[in-house]
């Protein structure tokens, strides 16, 4: 019994984290895409 007890209390630990982890990135600022870079392969420049 008590082995259940653990299981559901670790499963929602890793929930309530996963909460906590959606909600500081939705604080965060947005992501904006990167400007496509000109370099050629490896790193050469035109």
């Amino acid at each position: 019994m008590l082995d259940a007890v653990y299981l559901v209390a670790t499963v929602a630990l890793f929930a309530l984290v996963a909460l906590v982890a959606k909600g500081v990135e939705k604080l965060g600022p947005e992501a904006r895409p990167t400007p496509s870079r000109t370099t050629g392969r490896g790193g050469e420049r035109p």
